[in-house]
């Protein structure tokens, strides 16, 4: 028992540890990414995509490489990307290079793997995006249509207060809730390799091929959900047991641009055809990428930050910043489910008799940009004037009058989930 609580002392020290190091790169880039979201104008982007060619491309990826969404995420974006216009080509461009980097991973990945992969990472999400793009196009059919200036909703225009004070919500609350879960679960992770695995097993199994490396990774990778910001911890991990930078690279692009998940949706969104050339186009992409890093670049394998071998953290300012980041992180979790629990009491108190209550069950939503998306296309249809939509249980309640049912369960399809 004493065993066991020792364990779980050090493991708790390794946590600690990594947040230590994690938070103040984490912070500014939520700072930066509400910034981001304060400029961007998503019905802009809809409109600059949709042709067959590589401008629109080339366009796609870089609005997509700063945007800080996970591969679940970015699912219903593209899949309302595809809908308003946007050539497959485009769309897989969108889907490859997005969940890979974002401004709050690229700030994290300096913090704790230093310039070269800070710097390789957005290049390689933006070489993979634009020539996973150009194949699709060149070797998938497609019969897309181009988006009118009708299709385009207008949006009214805010105050630059009211923009700022979205912004920062943003940043602070909607995208730390998206990314607390498998941000912890890559800290377990990270953890967990750091305290349990041998130092020497690497190694000695796979130093002699370094290429296995690079298909363990793969095969580890393209079935996990992590998203760019938690894989960076377990990346760092890796690298201190043995693992190559390559490898580890390898890890950094697959891992967070699939996931079991997001590959069966994206089959429904763009047939089984793009879905194998976008697994394919990944796999080659990021082999060739960690080929690279080995092969040209000289890197230094990071020493994992732990408690237990450096006391020395950057004093008491950092501590407040780690204190300061968890408390956002657990305010931004809290705030989703009493916001989750308000909108389930105010549909079920509804007593209104005039009105059409329809429940449906919608399963893929994994973040708050899924439940965005299955909430604008039921409030898009006419007689809804009220929805509820339950990111963690996957319950959507629709009230209205004369509601077209098979209407919006096939809408919400088409944007990649499965209702039922």
């Amino acid at each position: 028992m004493e065993l066991i609580i020792d364990h779980l002392i050090i493991f708790v020290q390794e946590m600690w540890s990594l947040c230590l190091e994690m938070s103040p790169f984490l912070l500014l880039g939520m700072l930066v990414s509400g910034l981001i979201s304060i400029f961007i104008d998503r019905d802009l982007i809809f409109k600059q995509i949709g042709s067959k060619d590589l401008a629109s491309i080339l366009k796609s990826t870089l609005f997509g490489i700063p945007l800080p969404l996970c591969s679940c995420g970015v699912i219903p974006v593209a899949a309302t990307l595809r809908e308003s216009g946007a050539s497959k080509g485009s769309t897989v461009s969108f889907l490859v290079s997005t969940p890979q980097t974002g401004v709050d991973s690229i700030f994290l990945t300096y913090g704790m793997l230093g310039p070269v992969f800070a710097l390789f990472r957005p290049l390689a999400a933006l070489f993979s995006g634009v020539f996973s793009g150009v194949v699709i196009n060149n070797f998938d059919e497609d019969s897309h249509h181009h988006l009118s200036d009708e299709d385009i909703t207008t949006k009214e225009r805010r105050s630059l207060k009211e923009r700022v004070i979205s912004g920062l919500e943003y940043g602070f609350i909607s995208l730390p809730s998206d990314i607390v879960v498998p941000l912890f679960q890559g800290l377990i992770v990270a953890a967990a390799i750091s305290i349990f695995l041998p130092p020497d097993i690497i190694a000695n199994h796979f130093i002699s091929n370094p290429y296995v490396q690079f298909f363990m990774m793969l095969a580890i990778s393209i079935p996990l959900y992590v998203c760019a910001t938690a894989s960076i911890p377990i990346a760092v991990a890796l690298m201190a047991k043995g693992v190559s930078p390559g490898a580890a690279f390898v890890f950094l692009m697959a891992g967070p641009a699939t996931n079991a998940s997001s590959i069966a949706v994206i089959k429904n969104i763009l047939g089984k055809k793009t879905l194998y050339y976008y697994l394919g186009l990944i796999a080659f992409t990021a082999i060739v990428f960690g080929v690279f890093l080995d092969s040209f670049l000289s890197i230094t394998p990071p020493i994992m930050p732990s408690a237990v071998h450096d006391h020395d953290h950057g004093g008491s300012f950092r501590m407040l910043l780690t204190i300061l980041f968890l408390l956002i992180l657990g305010n931004a979790y809290l705030s989703r489910i009493r916001t989750e629990e308000a909108s389930d009491i105010d549909t079920e108190t509804r007593s209104d008799s005039s009105f059409e209550r329809i429940e449906m069950t919608v399963e893929g939503m994994t973040c708050g940009h899924c439940k965005e998306s299955v909430e604008s296309v039921v409030n898009g249809f006419s007689g809804v004037e009220e929805a509820s939509v339950d990111l963690l249980s996957g319950k959507v309640i629709v009230s209205g009058i004369e509601i077209d049912e098979a209407a919006i369960k096939e809408k919400i399809t088409a944007r990649g989930f499965l209702v039922k």
